[in-house]
């Protein structure tokens, strides 16, 4: 008999954290705007104080005007791949550094926002894709001064999407 009390005393704390788990992660969905990020809004951005300024100059430069009631470009059609899975698999590596970064390290968080090397490489392609018939002859071995191969659309054009280019 003591047996089973014991087990069930195991199922019940259990349980017990089981709910209090889902509770604090609804809880923190609901407060996040965690629904924001399913969409491909450039607002759902904005939701993090840190992107205040970043989301500001977005508003500021040309990528953010709008064209038949739509801006330009969005912040996911810039920074994210646009292939179906590989959007949702860098949506949710993003997701997920950020709440780690901004859960377990808020004393070292950057003033400054630096785009790493991989999504330097994501806004490169994401700039030929819509901007192709430009990029065709842009950026080519007879425009590059003095030899330079690490030019980039961003490299003359910073703050077309930001705009003090972060």
């Amino acid at each position: 008999m003591e047996q089973k009390s014991g087990s069930s005393n195991l199922l019940s704390i259990f349980l017990i954290l089981l709910f209090v788990f889902f509770a604090v992660g609804f809880y923190t969905f609901y407060n996040a705007k965690g629904t924001s990020y399913l969409s491909n809004a450039s607002e759902s951005c904005n939701n993090c104080h840190v992107m205040n300024e970043v989301y500001n100059d977005y508003l500021a430069a040309p990528h953010s005007k709008k064209i038949d009631g739509k801006p330009r470009a969005s912040c996911v059609e810039c920074h994210l791949p646009h292939d179906f899975v590989d959007k949702w698999i860098a949506k949710a590596e993003s997701g997920i550094g950020h709440a780690y970064a901004f859960t377990f390290k808020l004393d070292t968080l950057p003033t400054n926002l630096d785009a790493t090397e991989k999504s330097k490489k994501m806004v490169q392609t994401n700039c030929i894709r819509c901007h192709s018939d430009y990029a065709a002859v842009a950026i080519n071995a007879t425009s590059k001064p003095h030899g330079e191969s690490s030019l980039s659309c961003v490299s003359c054009h910073s703050s077309v999407g930001h705009k003090r280019g972060f």
